[in-house]
């Protein structure tokens, strides 16, 4: 039998990679064109760009050296503007979590992130990988549904489920009527 930390170090893996694999499985069905297309004036990214943010925590998360930094954005990359690179580095980051390993998960770490609009304010606060991998899947998914109403508006279906929460999905499955 697996024990508590082993078995929770798995379910959040297992959550990221099923939230990387409905990424994969909406750059699969769409072309270049649809991944590039803006659905202005109701949205002014597109699908691309929010990829490029998904995969910019991530990335951050997987390189961290001793701060993760949040506000390191890759802004203007070619992922943005090629699907191919989306798909690429989607697997990428999925090999990554693939290597973790449970006894990585409670490290303390440090995270970073600007947390004020009207100003620059940075707070930085102690944290762990196990808690940083369930915030940038979850933060994933909040992107997926934007990514799900921008491909709407573009006129092109996106998969089932795109961008619900896991607990939205939960109850849904359970009978209940719910808004996310």
């Amino acid at each position: 039998m697996v024990s508590g930390p082993v078995k929770q170090f798995r379910t959040v893996i297992k959550g990221n990679i099923e939230g990387l694999d409905q990424g994969i499985t909406l750059l699969m069905a769409m072309t270049n064109e649809q991944y590039c297309m803006r659905a202005k004036p109701y949205m002014t990214s597109c699908i691309g760009e929010h990829l490029r943010h998904i995969l910019d925590l991530y990335y951050v998360l997987k390189e961290h050296v001793e701060v993760i930094d949040y506000d390191v954005r890759r802004r203007g990359a070619l992922v943005e503007s090629c699907r191919m690179t989306g798909l690429s580095e989607l697997e990428h980051i999925k090999i990554w979590l693939l290597t973790l390993q449970p006894h990585m998960m409670n490290n303390k770490i440090m995270m970073s992130t600007e947390v004020s609009v009207l100003n620059t304010l940075v707070a930085e606060v102690e944290t762990s990988l196990i808690r940083e991998l369930i915030f940038v899947s979850t933060h994933a998914i909040h992107h997926y549904a934007l990514m799900d109403i921008s491909a709407k508006l573009c006129d092109f279906d996106t998969p089932k489920n795109m961008g619900i929460a896991p607990a939205t999905l939960t109850a849904l499955r359970n009978g209940l009527s719910c808004v996310q």
